[in-house]
């Protein structure tokens, strides 16, 4: 087995910024205007897409397909507090889980470039979404500015 250190290569890239642990359920519902999904909705197709990238790096070979529109939930808001922290629970670990696959990586595995393309797609993919759900949040003043961003990292 031929192992590299796959954890520091991608250190912090499925960080969520702690934007879930402080984005109140409250919010999660409100569709701001310019955006086309609510939070809530954001959180449920990041769970769905990394469900199905969780399953595609554990049968790489597979051929199972991911069609984004199915992943939208219509529902706009949790039921309540508990729903909210039902599904956030599943988020972190989702990312366990990746991290996990992370550590595990093999540079004698014949799919390697496969899987690394995949990590990648997800990481960009969880970026794009997170940086949405932190502006949604921030313009309801719920998530530190910038320049609070050194402080509130270090709580």
């Amino acid at each position: 087995m031929n192992k590299l250190n796959f954890n520091f290569i991608f250190e912090n890239a499925f960080d969520t910024f702690k934007a879930f642990e402080t984005i109140p359920f409250e919010i999660s519902g409100i569709l701001i205007e310019g955006h086309s999904k609510t939070i809530w909705q954001t959180l449920n197709h990041l769970i769905i897409w990394r469900e199905f990238q969780i399953e595609k790096l554990k049968n790489i070979n597979s051929e199972i397909d991911f069609n984004e529109s199915e992943s939208w939930i219509s529902k706009s808001k949790p039921m309540n507090l508990n729903e909210w922290k039902l599904k956030t629970e599943k988020f972190k670990n989702q990312t366990k889980q990746i991290e996990k696959i992370i550590l595990n990586l093999d540079l004698a595995d014949l799919k390697l470039e496969k899987k690394l393309k995949l990590i990648q797609e997800s990481s960009t993919h969880l970026s794009f979404h997170l940086g949405e759900i932190i502006l949604i949040a921030r313009q309801k003043n719920k998530y530190p500015k910038p320049e609070e961003m050194n402080d509130f990292l270090n709580e």
